[in-house]
């Protein structure tokens, strides 16, 4: 085997000597693994041994990727067993070597003896052999980096759903391991605490760091960590103008600035000169105060907080708030409009569309308000709605027909009337108010007991009887003094007596008269008389 093939093998089985080309020690060549491959690569050639060593350094570069968050930090990664560094020489050395840190905590160089990297950072680790190779050779560059990052077990003990011992990389931070096993209920989210095997303790704050994503409020772990979740029993909270309002756990040198960050900021609607801190004197006895949170934003003020605080931040009246009416129908520019509510009326409405169209029913212009609508859940007309006509006493069908007129949320305006009255028949408007102009119908529909049922154009001034002539008159079974009227305008069904005119789309009826029966007219005659006499004699006597 030439020089060149023999510096290759021992590259590849990571016993790079780094002093001295001559001081590479040939008994460094033995493997403790007996099996070779039975095809080796094409560019590794050499003894068995050597083969096997060059296979072993390409299953360690081809492991298994983990997911990582970032690049490592050379500068804060701690090197521990199981870290597998690769070393590239280039210039007039070009070569590759792997140098993997035994569970002792070293990594060993032949000739240079063992060098100890566990605890100490990858950026130290690096120094030390690069200067190492910069002494033993000229005109070689080298780098170092790691390929592998290293596996080990960490220990969950207190409230977690699964306490136990987690394998975890040396990247994973606590809240990986506490997501694993999970939290039992009632456990801590915000006083974690990571016990290491030197003494030190560590706070872990998730409730924090999911508010503001610090990472020093979830550390990296380390081999041999344990964590401990204890029961959180402590709480404070904040409700209101706030973007994440709610209940959290009271950690260690909590304060007002503290739990606005837990509840997100304040939002652009709150009203942060006055807040109100309420807190416990006693377990029951409680105390207000007023906060100026602009003050605290400044940080010219900090309340530190003490278990069972809440805080209180009120809105700003009508931020924002964008009152709308919507006008469809017979406009000249149907759409929504603006208003400024307690101003704003019907008729601004109407000249803000341009006025009305030709066929626009100016008597017929509907104001809808969903507010009119009752939300509130009605135990009592629910149950009225349930019965029959027959089933209610006259008082409960006043109070239903009263309950039912309460709901109606559709209003007729007269344009007539607004314009000779004064504003008191102009309604003012309110967000959410759908006005609609509705089309004029020019056509009255005559129907029933009439000779020639159908639509009669509709005149101003003409009387019922005049549309009941166009409609051939009535018949001889027509009930003339039971004519009804259906208002196009309102829905409601009048007697035709009752009424002084006829409306456009205004819709008559006319029915029948109902059949003569003479025997039980002559019974119920007979009847009254016999009554009346028997009143009669006894008055007498």
């Amino acid at each position: 085997m030439s020089p060149a093939q023999r510096l290759a093998a021992l590259l590849c089985a990571g016993l790079l000597a780094l002093p001295t080309a001559a001081a590479w020690p040939q008994s460094d060549l033995q493997d403790s693994e007996p099996a070779v491959d039975a095809n080796p690569p094409a560019d590794v050639q050499g003894t068995p041994d050597e083969r096997t060593a060059a296979s072993r350094f390409e299953r360690m570069r081809m492991g298994a990727a983990v997911v990582q968050a970032g690049a490592v930090e050379a500068a804060h990664y701690v090197l521990g067993p199981g870290d597998v560094l690769e070393l590239d020489l280039w210039g007039r050395l070009s070569q590759t070597a792997l140098l993997t840190v035994s569970p002792e905590g070293t990594i060993f160089l032949p000739a240079g003896g063992p060098l100890s990297v566990s605890g100490r950072t990858l950026a130290w680790a690096r120094q030390r052999v690069l200067d190492l190779v910069a002494r033993s050779f000229r005109g070689v560059h080298a780098e170092v980096r790691l390929i592998q990052l290293r596996t080990f077990k960490v220990y969950l003990t207190g409230f977690v759903a699964r306490p136990g011992a987690v394998v975890v990389t040396s990247i994973a931070r606590a809240s990986e391991a506490v997501a694993g096993v999970g939290l039992a209920e009632g456990g801590s989210r915000r006083n974690i605490e990571i016990r290491r095997r030197d003494g030190t303790k560590l706070r872990v704050d998730l409730q924090l760091f999911e508010a503001v994503g610090r990472q020093d409020l979830d550390p990296t772990l380390v081999d041999g960590d344990v964590i401990y979740v204890p029961r959180g029993t402590r709480f404070i909270g904040a409700s209101g103008a706030l973007e994440r309002p709610g209940r959290y756990e009271l950690a260690p040198g909590d304060s007002l600035s503290r739990l606005l960050e837990l509840g997100g900021g304040l939002l652009p609607s709150a009203a942060p000169d006055r807040a109100l801190m309420v807190r416990f004197t006693s377990p029951s006895v409680r105390e207000s105060v007023t906060v100026d949170l602009v003050a605290l934003t400044a940080g010219k003020l900090d309340l530190p907080l003490r278990d069972g605080d809440q805080l209180f931040v009120q809105f700003l009246s009508d931020y924002h708030v964008l009152p709308v009416v919507a006008v469809y129908g017979e406009v000249d520019r149907p759409g929504a409009y603006p208003i400024v509510k307690g101003r704003d009326r019907l008729s601004d409405a109407i000249g803000w569309t341009g006025g009305f169209l030709p066929l626009a029913n100016r008597s017929a212009i509907h104001l809808v308000r969903e507010s009119a609508v009752g939300s509130d859940k009605d135990p009592e007309f629910d149950r009225l709605v349930r019965l029959s006509r027959s089933e209610m006493t006259a008082s409960e069908y006043v109070k239903f027909q009263t309950k039912l007129a309460e709901r109606k949320n559709s209003f007729r305006v007269d344009w007539t009337r607004i314009q000779k009255s004064s504003l008191d028949v102009d309604p003012l408007l309110q967000d959410g108010d759908i006005i609609r102009v509705e089309q004029l119908v020019p056509t009255v529909r005559v129907e029933g007991e009439v000779r020639r049922p159908g639509l009669v154009d509709y005149a101003p001034g003409r009387t019922l009887k005049e549309y009941v002539e166009l409609s051939g008159g009535y018949t001889d079974r027509a009930a003339r003094s039971d004519v009804r009227i259906s208002r196009f305008l309102t829905g409601q069904v009048l007697p035709a007596r009752s009424l002084g005119s006829v409306q456009p789309g205004d819709f008559v009826w006319v029915p029948e008269r109902k059949d003569v029966d003479a025997w039980s007219v002559f019974r119920d005659a007979v009847a009254v008389v016999s009554q009346v006499a028997v009143v009669v004699f006894t008055l007498s006597r």
